[in-house]
């Protein structure tokens, strides 16, 4: 399935924003002010879903009247894919280097195509079923140098950290899938602002417990990132992706998970200092001739 011309804009912008986003989680929480993973989650998601609401609001008017079918439909996607997804990730950012995470969520079109086939009774086409387990074997290229001690973990739990991460790619798949029953019902900007209000406020709940205080000498840098992940991160991306989920089938839309790692794998490098190992490049190139394949017209 091809999508318009103007679908493929919303497509870089996701391969482009979302490949930053775990370098700038990474930069919010190593910063000056101490900030845990599930209240950068909570905090993140919670003003982008103000934003977003607002700018949609002032744009296209409000969401209309919506049934319980769209209603549960927008809090049951935004759990899986806001709290499920990427709220798992982020608290794997820790514990291992941001171009791992990006890398390590590269099986999304795999759970994707798993999930349409069971769900839609969809038939992926020949050249998807050839590129994704080519993809799937890249991204092993690109996990076994972290499992085998590389660095790229840092935890004596270097398996824990890849199940979780798998787990985030699961629930991001399901709620990717299960999201395109609402096409055409609700503009993108109120689905992504709804999806991540419902997140905020079950995570607000969750880190309740722990407690809350204001950050302190918040630094430049750390509020840098932290604005990207805002506006970039939480705002354009999301309503980006929406559109795609709109204009292509669950395969093409997931091969963000594809390009990703090669935007955050080289941003770490530059900024972090994260060298990434030889064999997970090579993996990286293998990804990349899958997505080509992907996309390639027939005939």
């Amino acid at each position: 399935m091809r999508g318009p011309l103007g679908a493929y804009g919303h497509l870089l912008a996701i391969y482009l924003i979302w490949g930053s986003t775990y370098l700038a989680v990474k930069l919010c929480l190593s910063g000056p002010a101490p900030v845990s993973p599930l209240h950068l989650q909570v905090l993140r998601e919670g003003c982008g879903a103000l934003l977003l609401a607002g700018l949609t609001a002032v744009r296209h008017g409000g969401p209309g009247r919506l049934d319980r079918r769209d209603a549960g439909l927008c809090a049951l996607t935004g759990v899986l894919m806001w709290v499920g997804g990427n709220a798992l990730a982020t608290a794997c950012a820790p514990y291992a280097h941001s171009g791992f995470i990006v890398m390590a969520m590269g099986t999304i079109p795999l759970w994707c195509t798993l999930f349409d086939c069971v769900l839609n009774r969809a038939r992926p086409s020949a050249r998807i079923l050839a590129a994704l387990p080519l993809g799937l074997g890249g991204l092993v290229m690109v996990v076994a140098p972290a499992l085998s001690g590389h660095g790229a973990i840092v935890t004596r739990h270097p398996v824990a950290v890849v199940l979780v991460l798998q787990l985030a790619a699961i629930t991001w798949a399901l709620g990717t899938v299960l999201q395109r029953r609402l096409a055409g019902r609700l503009r993108p900007g109120w689905t992504a602002a709804i999806q991540m209000g419902v997140a905020a406020l079950i995570l607000g709940c969750a880190s309740s417990a722990s407690g809350w205080s204001i950050p302190a000498h918040v630094g430049t840098i750390q509020l840098a990132a932290f604005a990207f992940l805002v506006v970039f991160g939480s705002v354009v991306a999301p309503a980006s992706y929406i559109v795609v989920l709109r204009s292509f089938s669950p395969e093409m839309a997931s091969t963000f998970a594809y390009v990703n790692p090669v935007v955050g794998v080289l941003l770490g490098w530059m900024v972090l200092g994260e060298r990434p190992a030889a064999l997970a490049l090579a993996g990286m190139a293998v990804v990349l001739g899958s997505i080509a394949l992907m996309m390639r017209r027939k005939g």
